[in-house]
């Protein structure tokens, strides 16, 4: 990785650091769990901090420590922090929450393409996204795969929708799910719909043998992992701090990625359509950014 590159990462983790120390103080307060997931959770155990050439850091909270997180984070953060969710942004996915750098300028080209609102905040950002327990029986894992899948083709109808009102056109692999927002909306807001999309993922209340990300990727065997792995976190080190990881890691991430141990370089997970640690994203220059 050339000088320039690294210089560049550097400044967007240290960003992101520091928001992880933001979120970690408000789940000390609150007496939260989470733990590290995804690319955060190998760099972690590969590197002790980030993937060299990743861009991202991606946590998980059980989901009633989520709905706990969604409720106390908008008053706790204050400038320059923002905790963003469908609750304080109706645009805002479904599928995980952001806490973000309002004094800098970093959103994605999914961001970019469907996010109408003026007012949605594009600073750099760190995700978190639900952990959820796995029905146990496969008639009642089909139920919400179709419920889950329902709700998911309203909000695509629903981004469809503002691109044509925005645009005066609409991304076709969405436009076929107009049908489907257009058969709740007169019921449903969009946050009732995001709402209630969550709810089926959160389906089952009790123990279950697996948990998951099935908000993130519905019923993807490399997201779902036996409860027990997830039964206790371990501290570990990640940068100039430390990250909770469920107890299993090992086995959480060969499930996930198979031979994890070899690093394979496959760029950043993130598509961003711009990056910017040092503008905060009102003042950044948004005609730049290309268009659809």
């Amino acid at each position: 990785m050339e000088t320039s590159q690294t210089t560049s990462y550097e400044k967007i983790w240290n960003i992101e650091l520091d928001l992880f120390e933001k979120f970690k103080s408000i789940c000390a307060k609150y007496n939260l769990a989470y733990c590290a997931s995804s690319g955060t959770l190998l760099g972690t155990v590969r590197h002790r901090g980030f993937i060299p050439w990743d861009d991202d850091m991606d946590l998980f909270l059980p989901w009633q420590d989520y709905v706990k997180f969604m409720e106390v984070a908008p008053r706790e953060c204050q400038y320059p922090y923002f905790f963003q969710s469908f609750l304080t942004d109706p645009e805002s996915e479904a599928s995980a929450s952001r806490l973000r750098r309002s004094d800098t300028t970093g959103f994605t080209k999914w961001e970019h393409e469907n996010i109408t609102g003026k007012d949605y905040d594009r600073g750099i950002f760190i995700d978190i996204f639900p952990l959820f327990n796995v029905p146990d029986s496969e008639s009642e894992k089909n139920i919400q795969k179709e419920s889950i899948m329902f709700f998911w083709k309203c909000m695509r109808g629903y981004n469809a929708v503002c691109q044509k009102q925005a645009w005066g056109g609409a991304n076709k692999d969405y436009e076929q799910y107009i049908p489907y927002y257009k058969s709740v909306c007169k019921s449903m807001s969009i946050t009732d719909i995001k709402r209630a999309y969550l709810n089926a993922c959160a389906m089952i209340d009790t123990e279950t043998k697996e948990v998951g990300a099935t908000s993130s990727r519905i019923h993807l065997s490399t997201l779902m992992w036996p409860s027990e792995w997830y039964s206790s976190y371990v501290d570990l080190p990640f940068e100039n701090t430390t990250i909770k990881c469920p107890v299993e890691y090992e086995k959480v991430l060969e499930k996930q990625y198979g031979n994890w141990r070899v690093p394979v370089k496959n760029g950043a997970r993130h598509d961003f359509a711009a990056i910017d640690p040092e503008t905060p994203w009102k003042d950044y220059d948004m005609a730049s950014v290309k268009n659809r």
